[in-house]
């Protein structure tokens, strides 16, 4: 996928879950609702434009990486195709074992120690070697999901 394409995908897709937001949140909160987020009818459009809205930014990452990178790359002989890191071993059963590994720990570190670890082991088996990358996004990926569904929807969390 070319930069251009992936930044207009982002931004279609940004325009389109602050839309939702927006449509969402107006008609929650002045419609005469007077249910609680919990069960509002509302609460799922929400959630869907929140998850957009990072789908949003991650594509613009991504297209910024690859107007690095062309920058700087050289031409791959034709046919010859880079695979992602992830495709070129079996790591199904591996991403298998470390859900297990989540599932079996959960109960005794609680959520947040959990779930930092699982988004790591993740990370790792998907390629990233940085260990600075490898925390910070599991730590802003857990506390992004802690907050939202923990403190702003009050979803008790394990």
């Amino acid at each position: 996928m070319t930069a251009k394409k992936s930044a207009r995908e982002a931004l279609f897709i940004g325009a389109c879950s602050a839309a939702l937001l927006a449509y969402s949140l107006y008609h929650h909160h002045f419609d005469r609702n007077v249910t609680e987020w919990k069960t509002s009818p509302f609460l799922f459009p929400t959630l869907i434009s929140v998850f957009g809205l990072l789908l949003m930014f991650l594509l613009l990452a991504e297209a910024k990486r690859e107007t690095e990178k062309a920058g700087e790359e050289t031409e791959l002989k034709a046919g010859e195709a880079a695979k992602p890191a992830f495709l070129k071993g079996n790591v199904v059963p591996a991403f298998i074992a470390v859900s297990v590994a989540y599932d079996l720990l959960m109960p005794h570190l609680h959520f947040i120690p959990s779930t930092v670890l699982y988004l790591s082991g993740l990370l790792l088996l998907l390629g990233e070697r940085k260990p600075r990358n490898i925390l910070l996004l599991s730590c802003i990926a857990t506390g992004a999901v802690w907050f939202l569904f923990g403190m702003l929807l009050h979803v008790r969390l394990p």
